[in-house]
């Protein structure tokens, strides 16, 4: 290969990463082009309470009286149960002990699902461990 092809596939390479985000973050896509992530903790962390949950989606997040999306974090399927995310981030301050999956899911201001959720495994208890020091009590 000449030095300029390996220059220029490298440099793609580069170009690709820097736009890659975060790869931490697990996300999914709806029927319609909408994402939603859930940018940290990272999937398969061990976390104590209380910890931190970060989002990103394609849509505008906020306040249910605004007529914006929001999202929906809940545990192990349970629905009902859910904490109301109106920014891009919300503290949990309570959490069932051990491997669970916690599902974030983007909903209309009438929370209705807007068609888009994404889950991670988290395993909470006492004495997690930091993967990147972040202060979120994990």
């Amino acid at each position: 290969m000449s030095k300029a092809r390996v220059m220029a596939v490298a440099a793609i390479g580069l170009l690709v990463a820097a736009c890659g985000g975060d790869s931490d973050a697990a996300t999914a896509t709806g029927d319609d082009g909408t994402t939603l992530s859930i940018t940290a903790p990272s999937d398969g962390a061990q976390v104590s309470v209380p910890f931190t949950v970060e989002v990103d989606s394609s849509e505008e997040i906020g306040a249910t009286d605004t007529g914006l999306h929001h999202v929906h974090v809940y545990w192990d399927g349970d629905e009902s149960a859910f904490t109301l995310v109106e920014t891009d981030s919300v503290e949990i301050t309570d959490a069932p002990e051990g491997q669970h999956t916690l599902t974030a899911s983007l909903h209309n201001a009438d929370h209705a699902p807007a068609g888009v959720e994404v889950d991670i495994t988290l395993t909470v208890g006492d004495g997690g461990e930091s993967d990147d020091g972040g202060g979120y009590g994990y």
